[in-house]
């Protein structure tokens, strides 16, 4: 079974990045609740955003949840599952991708990053990936067009995609979304 994991919120925490963007503009930072950005925010907030999105600073932010890594180096070690992760970054770095996700205590190989040109949705039916996690409404509905099975990580926080709610299975993070899909097994405590 090929699981594949979106990394910007679904794994990593984005929000610093945002807040960062707002302050460097003067303007104090707000959620947004739509996914096209343009909508919801000043356009020079928008500039700084894209920006950033496209520095080093990408590589330097830090995991939603620090239990996340033993979960998925447990089931990687598992022989009937294969764990990839799937990113759409504007930056190109696979390496620096691969090394950020060791960073944060995550031991995959360079050959399961996948960040590389191209629509993440075309990417995942090419993998033929049994289940991706994502948030990003743009790739969930590209999913749902193409047949390819997803879940989606949308908390209270994540208004931007809560309308995509009543057409895909969602879940608040990706450790509840691993325990209730029942690819991850907790552990009886004695």
């Amino acid at each position: 079974m090929l699981i594949t994991i979106d990394l910007d919120d679904v794994l990593f925490n984005t929000r610093p990045l945002f807040k960062q963007a707002f302050k460097q503009v003067g303007q104090t930072y707000t959620k947004y609740n739509n996914w096209d950005l343009n909508l919801c925010y000043d356009p020079v907030v928008v500039e700084q955003l894209f920006k950033l999105f496209r520095d080093d600073i990408i590589y330097k932010m830090p995991l939603l949840d620090n239990k996340i890594p033993n979960i998925l180096n447990n089931l990687m070690q598992r022989p009937d599952l294969e764990i990839c992760f799937v990113t759409e970054r504007l930056i190109k770095q696979p390496e620096k991708t691969w090394q950020q996700l060791t960073n944060a205590g995550i031991k995959c190989s360079f050959e399961q990053v996948y960040d590389r040109e191209g629509k993440k949705s075309d990417i995942l039916r090419e993998l033929k990936t049994d289940l991706h996690f994502d948030d990003s409404p743009y790739v969930i509905s590209g999913c749902l067009k193409k047949n390819v099975p997803i879940v989606m990580i949308s908390n209270n926080a994540t208004l931007y995609n809560h309308y995509l709610r009543d057409k895909v299975k969602h879940y608040k993070n990706l450790r509840t979304a691993l325990i209730q899909t029942g690819i991850y097994q907790l552990q009886n405590k004695k």
